[in-house]
Parts: structure tokens; C-alpha cells; sequence
């Protein structure tokens, strides 16, 4: 059973990466950046297909998981969604550099981080993502909190 559902979840992982490179491919371009609104769906959807290459490669080597659903850990899980979900709620009244550091503080910790590197995470992370979303890409990002020292 779990060849089959490892052969059914690899291939439709990787139909579906293919299925977003051509749909992301009739996305119109902008100007004469040399990257447009399609970048982000083809760089998931290669990452749909190196997935799911992965599982059709384990389930063609025989390689079985190494536990069964009985036994997944259910909390962490949900406190991940928790946080996604305490994320997108609180993005705008925190902004962008706060709701991150706050949600990668839990989320590190909850999967067993050192307070040390959950506190290295939460600090250095929103740093280097604003600097690529907002300098490189160009995407403005909510100040929230941090508004009165917004550049």
C-alpha cells in the first residue's frame, strides 16, 4: 500500500510542477525586468518536482518511511498552523520584521531549537528577507510596529 500511495503522491507532485511551469508561462511580462510575476511559481514548481522526483525515487529504491501516520507527532503540526495562521492575522498591526521574528521564534523552538539559535533565527532572518524582498525585488512590505522607523 505504501508503494502505491508513494507512486500516486510522486507522480501527481510532479504533474502538478509541470502543470504550474506551463500555466506561469502565460503570465504576461513586465517591462524589461528580467524577471516577472511568473519567477516564484516556477521556482515552486521545481521544487514540486524535485519532490516529488524524490518519492518516486524512494519508492522505486523500496525505501519505506520511517514511521506511519499512528505515530506522527500531531503538535507541533498544529502549532505550526497556529503560527501560520497568528502570522497572517498579525502581519499588518505587527508588521513584516515583527510578526517574522516572532513566528520563527516559536516555530524553531517547537522543533527543537537552542534558545540561542531560535534567537539568532527570529533576528537574522526578517533581516536578510527584507533585504531581499524589499531592496532586491522591490516588494514593499508592511512596517506595522515599526513605522516610525520606516526607510
Amino acid at each position: 500500500m505504501t508503494l502505491v500511495r508513494d507512486i500516486v503522491t510522486g507522480t501527481a507532485l510532479v504533474v502538478l510542477g509541470i502543470a504550474m511551469i506551463v500555466v506561469a508561462a502565460g503570465f504576461p511580462q513586465i517591462g524589461a525586468v528580467t524577471f516577472g510575476p511568473d519567477l516564484f511559481p516556477r521556482i515552486i514548481a521545481g521544487g514540486l518536482i524535485l519532490s516529488g522526483l524524490g518519492v518516486l525515487l524512494e519508492a522505486w529504491r523500496g525505501i519505506a518511511p520511517e514511521s506511519e501516520a499512528s505515530s506522527f507527532a500531531w503538535l507541533p503540526a498544529l502549532i505550526l498552523c497556529a503560527v501560520v495562521a497568528g502570522f497572517a492575522v498579525l502581519l499588518p498591526v505587527l508588521g513584516f520584521h515583527v510578526a517574522t521574528a516572532l513566528a520563527l521564534l516559536v516555530v524553531v523552538r517547537v522543533f527543537g531549537g537552542s534558545w540561542l539559535t531560535c534567537a539568532s533565527v527570529a533576528i537574522l532572518a526578517p533581516i536578510v528577507l527584507h533585504y531581499i524582498f524589499y531592496s532586491v525585488l522591490r516588494v514593499p512590505l508592511p512596517w506595522g510596529l515599526l513605522s516610525p522607523v520606516a526607510w
